[in-house]
């Protein structure tokens, strides 16, 4: 604001006396300000000093306290047993204190481990059509013998990759379709086919358990149903070739009889 717009002498020095007046109360509040939080940080200090100091104190008290114990750990002779190393005395009655039991599964990596986990879950497990044996180094999965070094499945010396959506497939009764891929079931086909896990041991041309499960419907039919068809074709095509045989067999043995003078 210009003062020397106001042609009125006697307002205009009143305005410039309230200016001077307000800054000289706004420069006046600062310092007291300052001088306040100055003696707020000096009442602080006369406080709070007991503390700081005896603060100040405590490390070297400290150390000075552990001295004499340091000096006598390292003049101790080199042969002498310390106190936790010594020989603690039988006591009579004592319960002998056995190792915890190898089960093994901590050798298996941690997929493989957490499936046969849930082995003892009668609920989870796959026991139709899944790896069977009274443990993890003695399983079949239908005729065929099932290894685990940890990161692969050992199925009658093939390795196949143990991803967890294999081990899923593989060993639960009802699979998360979450965890499974599409190459882990071209995989798990190709398990079930070469293993005959699908395959009832007593009467191989029909499958084994519970036609009417989760597992069955879901996975196992249409493995079955195709292997079916193809050995189906396979036969179909191996009694042609027979039949062949037998005619051809059959024709040769006509023109050796005629050409040793039969009637033909």
């Amino acid at each position: 604001m210009s003062f020397l717009k106001i042609k009125d002498p006697s307002k205009r020095e009143k305005l410039v006396a309230e200016k001077i007046k307000t800054k000289n109360k706004i420069q006046s509040n600062f310092r007291s300000e300052r001088l306040g939080e100055q003696s707020m940080y000096e009442d602080f200090g006369k406080i709070f000093k007991p503390i700081t100091e005896q603060q100040q104190k405590s490390p070297e008290e400290i150390v000075s306290k552990f001295a004499p114990l340091q000096e006598a750990i390292e003049n101790m002779p080199a042969q002498q047993a310390l106190p936790w190393d010594m020989p603690q005395p039988e006591l009579e009655g004592q319960a002998e204190v056995l190792p915890a039991p190898d089960d093994g599964l901590m050798n298996v990596g941690p997929i493989a481990c957490k499936y046969f986990t849930k082995s003892t879950k009668k609920k989870q497990w796959d026991e139709t059509f899944g790896p069977k044996g009274d443990n993890k180094e003695n399983l079949k999965l239908g005729d065929a013998e099932f290894k685990t070094d940890g990161k692969e499945m050992i199925i009658n010396g093939k390795r196949y990759k143990g991803t967890e959506g294999l081990w899923e497939l593989v060993t639960m009764h009802i699979p998360d379709k979450n965890v499974y891929s599409d190459d882990d079931k071209e995989k798990y086909k190709e398990i079930m086919v070469s293993t005959n896990a699908m395959r009832n041991p007593k009467t191989p041309d029909s499958p084994a358990g519970n036609s009417k499960g989760y597992k069955w419907e879901n996975h196992i039919r249409p493995i079955w149903v195709e292997y079916v068809k193809k050995q189906s074709k396979l036969q179909r095509k191996q009694n042609a070739n027979r039949k062949k045989h037998k005619v051809k067999a059959f024709s040769q043995v006509t023109q050796t009889l005629c050409v040793n003078g039969w009637n033909c």
